[in-house]
């Protein structure tokens, strides 16, 4: 079995991941991800999840303070009566 994240081999007393395909009930394909491959990967997608929400931050922030400062024209509300 070969890790697809490192292609390095697995051995049978390392801690890894069966993953199935299956498409109409059927079995079309078998991956092996070492374990600690795994959980590098689910970190690096947590990262950047929370990279992206400090990103839109910012930007709101920045946002608010050039529209505050007249850089930027405030949306034009619309009132219904």
């Amino acid at each position: 079995m070969i890790c697809f994240k490192c292609k390095k081999e697995i051995r049978e007393d390392d801690d890894y991941i069966i993953m199935t395909n299956i498409k109409n009930k059927e079995e079309v394909h078998t991956d092996y991800i070492h374990k600690i491959c795994w959980d590098a990967f689910c970190s690096q997608l947590n990262g950047a999840s929370q990279s992206l929400a400090k990103s839109n931050y910012l930007l709101n922030a920045m946002g608010r303070h050039m529209k505050n400062m007249g850089i930027l024209p405030e949306p034009k509300k619309e009132y219904i009566i």
